[in-house]
């Protein structure tokens, strides 16, 4: 390993002498271009003329950076083939925009300058000209929205854990149906046991297996009216998981694998009807089959289940330019699933706490949904007011039939007790399995930009949405954003808005299903075993309810950001997000033992299980990111700084809707979230002499946090999620974690330009057929990452690791590409 190390350090530092200069973006080098010709001519941009230019450069820098990055990425060899040409035809069509934008900051001496040395140079492409054309060919564009507002109304989103998401340094890229060039792109991977390490609490290595094999073919149908898509995909994997679990016959430990078979089928078509019209029509079907689900950790293999699903997608999407300001975008998505989770055991399950657990599964379950969404935008674009406002609907049909938990749950709070025959609790539901379920939701927005000046812009935007199944019609969310030009290479961003949340779909299929009538849930404390009503006490019935007044959570953030253009092609940037929940959901007990007595309020009755918004939460991010482009290398590095705390318990399925650990005094839970502090990413673009490339991945970040749990029920409120006295929630920070990926790749040209232009055939991303070979070797060194260790204080385990993620994986694989 230490050769390895070694000889890969060497390698990298040995090419740096021998490999061409990386090229740059396009809006760079014309920038450059340009305040050098002004130069040259002794009319050259003042101080106040570069300040307000950074602002135009900076919005125009970030939009291509999506599209030129593509063409420097080199995971699987260089890029080839549509992906390419889209990227390449954007950028030429944003290159082309910004000149026509530049004038307009110019002095009339200084556009005569610009426009003598365009003539001079006419005929002789400059080397960002040339990137855009390569390549890329007229007209294939129809039109490229740009947008860099974290709190737009369209598309901007908010959560605790990320922040404002979805909105900011976004460039969508709308084509013209019957342009282009044909292409093809075939990629097949492998990878067994053979190639891979054994995983450090198996004491096995179970045979492994995957393949995948890839196929699109793309291109103009009928020459100026129809493109056409085909994709097929076909990935056939074991994954490995790991059963680490103490029995009474002491220490379990089992390798195991999960096969899973996916297969996706999909078609996409662009006709071109009108210079100004097209339609936009996709097609998906797609199917899965997992086998051995819900295996690994304390899950023994006789808890193993069966999973196959079933999708289907229609997409139209038809687009009119009204005018060259002007765009009406008209959308319709029907989606159709179906899915059937089938157990290989319906035997009453065992629940050791974080010891083990066996039994049937009992998750057998048929799902069927539709999902219809709709929308309808219109987006102009003037030079001193953008407006996009239009309408999204979505509704969704499901129906449920689950027999989950119908056949029984003991749980036990230590092997002793299981050794004795004592379970602490028994758990059955009763009787009716299947439900529907219907939701409606639909939103409208308007979003407002406004160039004052050209070093300021300031955004407002206004969305206002309604659902059903929650009775909630005060939902306006208004949001401000601005950017501001404060030097000649520097830009702030900031803003301020409300994210109003969906109430999810499934917390209230959840929560009205079990009714108390139809479906309802028996717990018995102290019950025999293994005939559970030959002991103990049985209590009521327990049901759930929505409650009728909640309100869709939602949060109001703010966020500010620093972007700066540094010499030598490094652009960085700085911000910090405030983010405040305001009524997330959250779950609490009505009919909980009173504190002191230990009797229900209603006797007759059992736990009432209220989905409430009462919930709340703060969080703080620090977020630092560069981009830099040198020699043989494209790197790229994010940091992120959490800080958070709320009052939700998170259960199983990663929801915030599990019990608290006291109904009546839910500010205990207030506490950590339980996510990583520390985060940090970075990846390494290397293009290496002799059409070798090597992408480099770091992935790091600090522990998560967890709790401290007693394993038993102290309060007797029929939950097993209590802490010991004065212990806060998420106390205890887990092992960190840090790895290490390499991806190398081989590409051959198969029809290499001539000796005539050797400097273009000898640049990433050549047109013509190409043939790579890559390996990609996941954690390369090895590294043993523990996961997060039990909580649970009766736990063998007990403040140990009982997993660790993967140990190292070695793919390799093939692609061809024209």
């Amino acid at each position: 390993m230490k050769i390895f190390r070694v000889g890969l350090i060497c390698t990298l530092l040995a090419t740096a002498a021998f490999a061409q200069l990386t090229e740059r973006n396009p809006v760079d080098e014309l920038n450059e271009q340009v305040t050098k010709a002004l130069a040259d001519s002794k009319v050259p941009f003042s101080a106040e003329q570069e300040k307000q230019l950074a602002l135009l450069i900076e919005e125009e820098r970030e939009a291509s950076e999506n599209l030129f990055g593509i063409t420097w990425n080199f995971s699987q060899g260089p890029p080839q083939g549509e992906e390419r040409d889209r990227a390449l035809a954007g950028i030429q069509w944003m290159y082309g925009e910004l000149k026509k934008k530049l004038p307009a900051y110019m002095t009339p001496a200084q556009r005569a300058a610009w426009e003598k040395y365009e003539a001079r140079a006419a005929g002789i492409d400059s080397s960002a000209e040339e990137t855009a054309k390569r390549g890329a060919e007229k007209g294939k564009i129809q039109q490229i929205r740009v947008t860099n507002n974290a709190f737009n109304v369209e598309t901007a989103q908010a959560s605790g854990q990320s922040g404002p998401t979805g909105g900011g340094a976004k460039t969508e890229v709308i084509e013209r149906g019957g342009e282009g060039a044909f292409h093809g792109n075939f990629i097949s991977t492998f990878q067994d046991e053979k190639l891979n390490a054994r995983n450090p609490f198996a004491n096995n290595k179970p045979s492994y297996y995957e393949r995948t094999i890839n196929g699109n073919i793309s291109g103009p149908i009928i020459r100026n009216r129809l493109s056409m898509n085909f994709t097929i995909n076909d990935n056939k994997q074991e994954n490995v998981g790991t059963v680490k679990a103490v029995r009474l016959d002491g220490p379990f430990s089992l390798g195991v694998t999960r096969p899973t078979l996916n297969r996706l089928y999909d078609i996409k078509s662009i006709f071109q009807f009108a210079e100004a019209h097209s339609l936009n029509m996709g097609f998906q079907y797609a199917t899965k089959d997992s086998k051995n689900e819900n295996v690994g950790d304390f899950v023994l293999p006789e808890r193993a289940s069966r999973t196959q699903t079933q999708n289907y997608m229609v997409d139209l999407r038809e687009i009119s330019i009204l005018s060259p300001r002007t765009v009406h975008d008209l959308h319709f998505t029907w989606h159709k699933e179906h899915s059937q989770t089938n157990p290989f055991s319906n035997a009453p399950a065992v629940i050791v706490k974080d010891a083990f657990t066996s039994g049937g599964a009992q998750n057998r379950s048929t799902t069927d949904g539709n999902t219809y969404e709709f929308s309808n935008l219109i987006y102009f674009a003037g030079e001193k007011f953008t407006m996009r406002s239009g309408f999204q609907g979505l509704y969704r049909r499901e129906r449920l039939i689950s027999e989950e938990n119908f056949f029984g749950e003991f749980t036990f709070s230590d092997l002793a007790s299981f050794q004795a025959g004592k379970p602490l609790k028994y758990r059955i539901t009763c009787c009716e399995p299947s439900f529907d379920l219907s939701q409606l939701q639909g939103s409208f927005f308007s979003q407002n930009d406004f160039k004052f000046t050209r070093t300021f812009t300031l955004m407002l935007g206004a969305r206002y949405q309604i659902q059903t199944n929650i009775h909630d019609p005060n939902n306006v969310d208004p949001r401000i954003g601005f950017a501001y030009a404060v030097g000649n290479a520097t830009v702030i961003r900031g803003g301020a808005g409300i994210f109003t949340q969906w109430a999810r779909f499934d917390d209230i299929q959840t929560f009205r299903r079990v009714d108390g009538r139809r479906l309802y849930e028996i717990q018995i404390d102290n019950p025999g075993f293994p005939d559970p009503f030959a002991g103990g006490v049985v209590r009521p019935r327990s049901r759930r309810v929505v409650d009728p007044g909640m309100r869709a959570p939602y949060y109001t953030t703010s966020q500010v950001t620093l972007e700066r253009s540094l010499p030598s092609n490094l652009f960085v940037t700085l911000s910090y997000d405030f983010v405040r929940g305001n009524k997330p959901n959250r779950t609490r007990d009505l009919n909980a033992p009173l504190p002191g007595i230990g009797v229900r309020p209603i006797p007759e009755e059992g736990q009432i299980v209220q989905l409430q918004d009462s919930g709340k939460s703060w969080y703080q991010h620090i977020k630092a990111s560069m981009r830099q482009r040198f020699s043989i290398f494209n790197i790229t590095a994010n940091y992120t700084y959490l800080w958070g705390l709320n009052d939700q318990e998170t259960d199983s399925r990663g929801r915030d809707v599990a019990l608290p650990s006291n109904s009546y005094n839910l500010h205990q839970d207030w506490g950590n979230n339980n996510g990583a502090r520390h985060t940090f990413n970075a990846s390494v673009n290397s293009r290496l002499p002799m059409d070798v490339y090597l992408t480099t991945t770091v992935n790091a970040k600090s522990g998560t946090f967890y709790n401290i749990t007693t394993g038993r029920d102290d309060n007797n409120d029929g939950v097993i999620n209590d802490r010991p006295p004065g212990l806060p929630k998420y106390s205890e920070i887990g092992p960190h974690f840090f790895n290490v990926s390499f991806n190398m790749s081989k590409a051959f040209e198969l029809n290499r330009e001539t000796a005539a232009t050797p400097q273009r055939a000898s640049r990433p991303g050549a047109p013509g057929a190409q043939m790579n070979v890559f390996a990609n070797l996941n954690n390369a060194f090895n590294m043993t990452h523990l996961g997060t260790p039990s909580g649970v204080m009766t736990s063998p385990f007990f403040r140990k690791s009982f997993n660790a993620t993967a140990p190292r994986e070695i793919e390799v694989g093939m692609r061809f590409q024209f």
